[in-house]
């Protein structure tokens, strides 16, 4: 399969500043729930579900586009659509919103993907921004910014 292009967001290594207000939040919620609830495992239930919550920003995350489509890998997880399946693209500063509706959904960060740029230089943002307007049904007008703004 010909590879289009491949690159790795991962914003946590790139603003360590945020990063540390992520893990004051994590522990400030985990220490909040442990107080007022007493209970330790509730405290560990709200700290999984924050890192999950803040995944994207925290893992690094791989991006490839193909001839067959888009593909994301982050841990263990891997989520791939093909290129007839989108038929929307959206994009913002920071991120683009491909997306199999042809209209916004509330569905469309669960059915599509988000792309961040974090990583990529100006040319390389081009180039991905070039290939999903041609590959995505439509495209979108040029510099549309949707759902995803700047990233996180």
């Amino acid at each position: 399969m010909e590879v289009l292009l491949t690159w790795t967001a991962h914003p946590a290594r790139r603003r360590p500043d945020q990063l540390a207000l992520v893990a004051a939040v994590l522990l400030l919620s985990a220490w909040a729930v442990m107080v007022t609830l007493g209970s330790p495992f509730l405290a560990a239930l709200a700290a999984i579900l924050l890192v999950v919550a803040t995944a994207p920003f925290l893992f690094p995350t791989r991006y490839r586009l193909d001839g067959a489509g888009v593909e994301e890998r982050r841990l263990l997880a891997r989520r791939f659509r093909a290129w007839a399946d989108l038929r929307r693209v959206q994009i913002g500063r920071g991120a683009a919103l491909v997306s199999p509706f042809a209209r916004p959904s509330w569905m469309d960060r669960h059915r599509g993907f988000v792309l961040y740029f974090d990583g990529l230089d100006a040319a390389g943002k081009a180039a991905v921004v070039d290939t999903l307007r041609a590959r995505v049904g439509g495209g979108g007008p040029p510099d549309a910014v949707g759902a995803v703004g700047a990233a996180p």
